[in-house]
């Protein structure tokens, strides 16, 4: 029995979230490139637009009207996310599209997330791309949370920074807001600290983590810290134009690390690159880049991502269900 369980999860692909606060940071282009080179590496990839609400991935890849999308497993049209999935011009990756024309598609309630989790993780691929919406809302924060691995894109604009570090913040938030839905007490601690103004001046998670372990002792923080530290995202820093706007990584890992307690990876940057502006412009097919400083760029990140994988645990697939709290 244990012998079938872990060939099931040796099988099941990598949930790859990519993810960042603000629209226009390139996260969508940014998910084209690192799935073209993950399957130029040889492993099987699978994008998924997962931004329900302004779905555009399609577009990137010269799809001007697709057939079937994400809409087709949430309405029960079909019954896995295997039939949907389209192949493109390059080896070893497949797409699939996201719907953003019924509202209730932009908004499914907890039993279709986590079938759509539960779909996405049986696909047949060793990874799986989800390219989030722009935002911090309780879907776009709960696929981020479900992934093993979460990837942060920003650029070097002070807009931009700050929504990313908005979108970590939020994350983090999230999940303390899911582990203390049955404790009163907790979930009342959660939310002072989350407001900047609370009377307990709790100013950090690590403030937080410190009432909770005086109030509880560290038995009761013990397991907070730990889901906590399923939360290391990494940042990407996009359309670098100066070697020293690398830097933005390094200030959004050590704010992260002070307030929230979170262990973020300096993933690398994209090279700011003109010939992929044009080919967005003229609607041309991301996939047909085959050079350029932003397809160059992205083979560091795709190869340290390779490097990191490891086969996903037990409680990896649990958590990714139930953490999707309604």
């Amino acid at each position: 029995m244990n012998e079938d369980l872990d060939k099931r999860l040796e099988s099941r692909p990598t949930l790859v979230a990519v993810g960042g606060g603000k629209g226009g940071v390139g996260k969508s282009v940014f998910s084209i490139l690192l799935g073209q080179w993950l399957a130029r590496l040889e492993k099987r990839c699978v994008i998924v637009d997962l931004d329900l609400s302004c779905a555009n991935l399609h577009t990137l890849l010269g799809i001007k009207d697709p057939r079937m999308t994400v809409k087709d497993l949430i309405s029960k049209r079909v019954s896995s996310l295997e039939e949907i999935a389209l192949s493109t011009s390059t080896e070893n990756l497949r797409v699939i599209c996201g719907a953003s024309e019924v509202l209730s598609v932009a908004n499914p309630v907890f039993v279709q997330k986590v079938k759509l989790v539960r779909s996405l993780s049986s696909l047949e691929t060793d990874f799986v791309i989800l390219d989030l919406g722009a935002g911090t809302s309780f879907n776009t924060l709960d696929f981020f949370l479900a992934s093993e691995k979460q990837i942060v894109v920003t650029t070097v604009e002070p807009t931009a920074i700050q929504n990313a570090y908005v979108f970590l913040r939020n994350s983090v938030f999230r999940r303390l807001s899911q582990l203390s839905r049955r404790n009163e007490t907790l979930r009342k601690l959660v939310q002072q600290t989350m407001n900047p103004e609370n009377s307990l001046n709790l100013r950090s998670v690590k403030d937080l983590l410190e009432v909770i372990s005086d109030l509880g002792g560290e038995r009761r923080a013990a397991p907070i810290r730990s889901e906590l530290a399923r939360i290391r995202p990494g940042i990407v820093v996009n359309k670098v134009r100066d070697v020293r706007e690398l830097g933005t990584a390094s200030i959004l890992r050590h704010v992260a690390n002070k307030y929230l307690l979170l262990e973020v990876d300096e993933l690398g940057g994209v090279a700011f690159d003109r010939q992929i502006e044009k080919m967005v412009s003229e609607m041309e097919p991301l996939t047909n880049c085959r050079e350029g400083g932003a397809y160059e760029s992205v083979f560091e990140i795709a190869s340290k991502l390779t490097a990191k994988v490891s086969s996903p645990r037990t409680a990896d697939v649990e958590h990714s269900q139930i953490g999707l709290a309604s």
